[in-house]
């Protein structure tokens, strides 16, 4: 019988969904964006119930592609979510993404030594990404606490399990003894026997009958619990030896799989389980391409002029700091707000526009830099919609000074999801950046830190 496999991507703003065969050939891309969204200041909510549909969508357009067949679907979600439920498995509220910036009160109340051990023990940032604190404040006593991932599990196969990747982002799982942490459920209220079991990445079962239309359709259907976003992407470049991984989609980060976790309180890196023997380490930040987004929405631009700026280079002596979205790293600080600086009368639409796409490259930089002051790494790959731009990877290959291994395969990350589940390395296809030894940012980028550190620090 024919095997395919459905890799389904659930993040932040969409979900992805790539079907490959056997072989690992790539036959279909979906895709679904997210519409039901509440976003205030503070609170930033999807709509599982949206999600579902929309899986179930997906599911059954894929049973029509692979008829008489048998079909895996692979997991991925976004880290740090969060649906409370009732007994029934009900939903109690929308669901609560790493955007939400509910519990800053209890972060701000909390003692320092408090919240060190809290990231000790845990290896999740100090920040309201991080769910913990979220529930110090949203919980009720009584209630599962789920994510966007066990819930999407249940609903497939009705075995209510996560796995351990994705529960290393909530900031309840314990580093060391890789189970739930006692001292943080404690904190909350909670008590264990109201989260999902844990199991590893590659975790498979069969999948509900009753499911679109399986049974009608002859196939076969099975589940792999699978990991997280960012492991699956930086598992796209397993074949590259000393390489870490930069996203950069609505936020960035940059991260490396280590063999241990590596800790360092004073850069707030996370450290999050993968598997026996590996952690994925790294620093992630609020602003990346919604930096450009906003610049378009607010001078009338496109990316295609963003990219013609990116091409030209022109002189500019302005200063950006793209702290749209407040900061997690490097600033850990959920007020920092954007800053234009050295604006005179010689500044032009150009120039300006150059200064933000800058900001948002030196920021990415000095999360790099950091980066490497934890982990050896040699090159970088690199996924997001903006590197599909003509002139932008090499102007960011330039302001890093590192190569960039950008893959040719649409949606690349849904392979790495594969990847790490089944522990397969693929052989990649790669678009090679390499930076341009004349290119000197020196001046600019020592400019962006004295600026960031006279606002902030």
């Amino acid at each position: 019988m024919t095997a395919f496999i459905a890799s389904i991507d659930v993040g932040t703003t969409n979900i992805k969904v790539n079907l490959f065969d056997e072989t690992y050939q790539l036959h279909s891309t979906l895709s679904y964006p997210h519409l039901d969204i509440v976003s205030t200041d503070d609170v930033f909510e999807l709509s599982f119930e949206e999600i579902w549909r929309n899986i179930v969508a997906a599911v059954s357009e894929l049973l029509e592609k692979v008829k008489m067949s048998e079909l895996e679907i692979v997991l991925t979600t976004a880290m740090h979510s969060l649906q409370l439920l009732d007994e029934d498995f009900a939903l109690v509220g929308g669901l609560v993404t790493w955007a939400d910036k509910r519990g800053s009160q209890v972060i701000h109340a909390e003692t320092n030594d408090l919240k060190r051990a809290q990231y000790l023990r845990t290896g999740t940032p100090i920040h309201t990404m991080n769910p913990y604190y979220k529930l110090r404040e949203l919980y009720v006593r009584g209630l599962k606490v789920a994510s966007v991932k066990d819930l999407l599990f249940q609903r497939l196969t009705g075995q209510w399990v996560l796995d351990k990747s994705n529960a290393a982002a909530s900031g309840l799982l314990n580093i060391d003894s890789l189970t739930w942490d006692e001292a943080s459920l404690e904190a909350i209220g909670l008590t264990a026997d109201l989260l999902p079991r844990l199991v590893e990445v590659d975790y498979n079962c069969e999948a509900l009958a009753i499911l679109a239309g399986a049974t009608e359709a002859g196939v076969k259907v099975s589940v792999t619990i699978g990991t997280s976003d960012g492991i699956s992407s930086n598992y796209v470049f397993d074949d590259l030896k000393n390489v870490a991984v930069l996203s950069i989609g609505t936020s960035h980060a940059v991260r490396v799989v280590h063999t241990s976790a590596q800790l360092n309180p004073d850069y707030q890196n996370f450290a999050y389980y993968i598997k026996p023997e590996r952690y994925l380490v790294g620093l992630p930040s609020n602003n990346g391409a919604d930096v450009l987004a906003w610049v378009n929405r607010i001078f009338n631009s496109s990316f295609k002029e963003l990219d013609q700026v990116a091409e030209l280079r022109p002189d500019t002596r302005e200063v950006f700091l793209p702290y749209l979205n407040g900061e997690r790293a490097p600033l850990w600080d959920e007020s920092a707000v954007g800053h234009l600086f050295k604006l005179t009368r010689t500044s032009s639409r150009e120039s300006i526009l150059y200064s933000v796409i800058l900001g948002m490259m030196f920021n990415i930089k000095h999360n790099v830099s950091l980066l490497a002051e934890l982990v050896d790494f040699e090159a970088l790959g690199v996924v997001g919609g903006v590197m599909s731009l003509q002139a932008m990877p090499q102007l960011l290959a330039d302001v890093l000074g590192y190569t960039l291994y950008v893959p040719k395969l649409p949606n690349a990350e849904t392979l790495g999801s594969i990847a790490v589940s089944k522990n397969i390395t693929f052989q990649g296809n790669y678009r090679v950046v390499t930076p341009n030894p004349e290119a000197d940012f020196g001046d600019l980028y020592a400019g962006f830190l004295e600026m960031s550190e006279r606002a902030f620090l």
